[in-house]
């Protein structure tokens, strides 16, 4: 198992390596694979991510993803109905997903081709939107490097959130790489 002082490292190669302007959307991607025991830890130190970042001479922008979906219900005209029903949330999970993707687009306007978006708390999406797709329809519109934080495995391109669903095939930079431990 990769330790943080790993991550930190695989991601610190990546960082400093030089970026290309005519990467395919999927290859401006990161993710960064761990255990998903190590999302309390990652978490806590992702201001040392930002450290390397910043030393590499990159903007750094972050984006927990973890409270989101509880202030986005909170927010929501039915919220006073859906706390009587919560099995109805499920009908309003595409809107939520529109609703993520629009404040990741957001987030990533305000970031320059130099700089790293890094999402954290991907884990609290399970059941709600799929890491896959959130991915695969913001990709577009990375102007720099996105790294995501997934606690989860991932072998040969092949990942699996917090190992519990079937794998999905991304074609992002994993960090750190299959070859490395």
């Amino acid at each position: 198992m990769n330790t943080f002082d790993d991550l930190l490292a695989a991601y610190d190669r990546q960082v400093q390596l030089p970026w290309l302007d005519d990467v395919p959307p999927a290859g401006r991607v990161w993710l960064l694979w761990f255990d998903k025991s190590m999302q309390r830890k990652f978490t806590g130190r992702i201001g040392e991510f930002e450290h390397t970042t910043m030393k590499a001479g990159r903007g750094w922008h972050h984006v927990d993803l973890a409270p989101w979906f509880g202030r986005w219900i909170a927010k929501h005209e039915f919220f006073e109905a859906l706390v009587d029903h919560p099995q109805e949330i499920r009908g309003l999970l595409a809107d939520a997903e529109r609703a993520l993707i629009g404040e990741l687009r957001f987030a990533l306007g305000r970031c320059t081709s130099n700089d790293v978006l890094a999402l954290d708390g991907c884990g609290s999406l399970f059941g709600i939107v799929r890491v896959s797709t959130l991915i695969s329809k913001i990709a577009d519109a990375i102007p720099g490097r996105m790294m995501v934080a997934f606690p989860g495995k991932q072998a040969a391109g092949v990942y699996r959130l917090l190992d519990a669903r079937d794998g999905w095939n991304y074609h992002a930079i994993p960090i750190p790489p299959d070859h490395a431990f």
